[in-house]
């Protein structure tokens, strides 16, 4: 899956001096790694963004709680506790 993103022009250069330094064999490289470690750093952005794909139907309740990174339980309290799931929802996601 390929998608383009527009970056300010001091950190495309910034990203072709780690590549060109040997640090990275692509630019791919470096932003998957700079996305890692924002996620590995803000786990409230990577709950947001499981939160977002379970919303958007793109994850399962099993694989939003797996992104996350707690138990699906937790992650069906955590969906309860924003209001995405209602209790009666959670009677039908744990059927399943």
């Amino acid at each position: 899956m390929s998608q383009s993103y527009s970056l300010p022009k001091l950190l495309v250069s910034q990203i072709e001096g780690l590549v060109e330094s040997g640090h990275f064999s692509s630019r791919s490289d470096v932003v998957k790694e700079a996305l890692r470690f924002l996620l590995e750093k803000k786990p409230n952005l990577k709950q947001a963004s499981s939160v977002a794909l379970y919303k958007m139907g793109t994850v399962t309740l099993t694989k939003g709680a797996e992104i996350t990174g707690v138990s699906t339980d937790k992650f069906l309290a955590l969906l309860r506790d924003q209001g995405i799931l209602t209790e009666r929802d959670m009677e039908w996601e744990t059927i399943e």
